[in-house]
C-alpha cells in the first residue's frame, strides 16, 4: 500500500532536529570551550540521534513492501537447495537453526562510554557475529546440524553474549574496531567487522582455527597454506576465509550477480555480511536476483550473564525463522563473502569451485594465483598482544565527500 508525504511527517519532523543538533553541536564544540564530560555528553546525544534516525527512516525511492519468497522456484541457502512449499519445514528448520543476533538494549555499559544499546549502530557488529558464530557452528559440528541444545552448542552462545568478558561480545567487538580507528557508537564496514573477528580470535588461543582476510581482492593459494600449516606441512588448521568486496562504486554492478549466487551455492560458504546504505544483513542466500537475509534491526532485552544460568541459556530470542529478501539493485556494492575449509581437501576443492564460477570472465569478484607474485612480501606470523586500553576515543568530523569513495564505507554512503 502507497502511503502519502504526509504519512511521514514525523519522520521529518525528526530529521530536521537531527540537522539542528548536528550543526548547534559543530558550531559549540569549535567556539565554546567544555569540560570532557559535557563534550562527551553531547557528542552521544548527537550520534545518538543521527544514528536511530538513519536505522529507521524509510529508504525512499524503495519499495517499502519487503520481498515474499516465491513459491514453485530454487532457493539456495550456503550450499543447500529448497524449493516451496514441499521443502517448507526444512527449509524453516535450517534458518531457524543459524545464531539470530540483533540489536540489545540494557547491557552493561561499554567501557568509557555512556552506550547499553548497540540500537542505530552495532548491526554489522551483529551481523559478524551472525556469521562467526555460524563458522563456531560448522567447526563443531557439520553443516547439516539443527538447532539442539546441549553442551557445546551452549559454549558457542555464551562466547557471544552481551558481557564484556565475552570472547565475541557487541563489548568486544567494539572495542577492537577502536584498534581500526572505529569509535564506539559509529558504523561498522564489511572489511572493519571482518578484521575485528580475526583480532579476537587471536585471544581464544585453545580455539583450532585461523581466520585470514583476503585484501585488495587478490586472494594467494599459497599464503593462505602458509597459515593454515602452522604446525607442519602435513598439519592443516581449519580455516575461515573471509574475502572484502567493491562490486560497483555507488551501486552493484549487474555483471557481478552470478560471482555472487555462485558462493552461496559453494558447500563451504558460511555466507556474507553487507546490506544497503546504512543497514547491514548477514546474506544465507538467494533467490533468483534477491539475496535472503538475517536481520538485525530488531531490538530486544539483553540477556544479563549474571542472571541466568550460564550452563543452561534461554535462547529462544537466539533464533527466528523470519527470513527477508533484498533485490540486488538495492544491494550495496561493499560486501564481503566467507567460507569454511575444515580439512585441506576442502581447502583445494573451494579453490577449484573459485576458479571455475567466481574468479574467471568478465564477472570475475577477485584474483586468485596459485603462487605469491615476486613483488609481494612473503606473509609472516605477527601475534597481537592486547587490545586498546581505551575505549573513548575522538569523534571526528566526518567528511561525506571522502565516506561516500570509502571502500569500507558502505553504511554511510548516501543514498541517491
Amino acid at each position: 500500500m502507497s502511503r502519502s508525504c504526509s504519512d511521514y511527517s514525523w519522520y521529518y519532523a525528526l530529521g530536521a532536529t537531527a540537522v539542528v543538533v548536528t550543526c548547534t553541536a559543530w558550531y559549540i564544540k569549535k567556539n565554546v570551550r567544555m569540560s570532557d564530560g559535557l563534550e562527551a555528553t553531547l557528542t552521544t546525544l548527537n550520534n545518538t540521534i543521527n544514528n536511530t534516525i538513519s536505522d529507521t527512516l524509510p529508504v525512499f525511492g524503495l519499495q517499502e513492501e519487503k520481498s515474499q519468497i516465491a513459491e514453485g522456484e530454487e532457493i539456495q541457502i550456503v550450499g543447500r537447495s529448497y524449493i516451496l512449499p514441499d521443502d517448507k519445514a526444512m527449509f524453516e528448520r535450517d534458518c531457524e537453526s543459524f545464531l539470530w543476533f540483533s540489536y540489545r538494549r540494557n547491557f552493561r555499559a561499554i567501557g568509557g562510554t555512556q552506550y547499553t544499546s548497540d540500537r542505530g549502530w552495532g548491526c554489522m557488529l551483529r551481523c559478524i557475529q551472525m556469521l562467526y558464530s555460524h563458522t563456531l557452528i560448522r567447526h563443531n559440528f557439520s553443516r547439516d546440524w539443527r538447532w539442539t541444545k546441549d553442551a557445546t552448542y551452549n559454549a558457542i552462545l555464551r562466547d557471544f553474549l552481551d558481557d564484556p568478558n565475552g570472547l565475541y561480545s557487541i563489548q568486544q567487538i567494539a572495542k577492537s574496531g577502536c584498534s581500526s580507528g572505529k569509535d564506539v557508537g559509529t558504523w561498522f564496514g564489511p572489511n572493519t567487522a571482518c578484521q575485528s573477528i580475526r583480532t579476537l580470535k587471536e585471544f581464544h588461543k585453545e580455539l583450532d582455527l585461523t581466520i585470514q582476510v583476503v585484501m585488495d581482492n587478490f586472494m594467494c593459494i599459497e599464503d593462505l597454506k602458509f597459515f593454515c600449516k602452522e604446525h607442519g606441512p602435513d598439519s592443516w588448521t581449519p580455516l575461515l576465509l573471509m574475502i572484502p568486496l567493491r562490486l560497483g562504486l555507488n551501486e552493484c554492478n549487474n555483471i557481478y550477480i552470478d560471482g555472487i549466487k555462485c558462493c552461496f551455492e559453494i558447500e563451504q560458504s558460511v555466507g556474507a555480511v553487507g546490506g544497503r546504505p546504512n543497514s547491514a544483513f548477514y546474506f544465507i542466500g538467494f533467490q533468483n536476483d534477491k539475496l535472503l537475509y538475517l536481520d538485525p534491526h530488531v531490538t530486544q532485552d539483553s540477556v544479563s550473564p549474571d542472571s541466568i544460568d550460564l550452563n543452561d541459556i534461554p535462547d529462544e530470542t537466539y533464533h527466528t525463522k523470519k527470513v527477508d529478501l533484498l533485490p540486488w539493485d538495492q544491494l550495496d556494492p561493499s560486501i564481503a563473502v566467507a567460507f569454511y575449509c575444515k580439512t585441506e581437501e576442502s581447502f583445494d576443492d573451494l579453490c577449484m569451485q573459485l576458479a571455475e564460477k567466481v574468479t574467471s570472465g568478465s564477472g570475475a569478484l577477485f584474483e586468485m594465483t596459485e603462487k605469491r607474485p615476486g613483488y609481494m612480501t612473503p606473509p609472516s606470523r605477527t601475534p597481537i598482544e592486547r587490545l586498546p586500553e581505551n575505549y573513548s576515543a575522538e569523534y571526528d568530523e566526518v567528511n561525506t565527500e571522502d565516506a561516500a569513495s570509502d571502500s569500507d564505507g558502505f553504511e554511510i554512503i548516501s543514498n541517491s
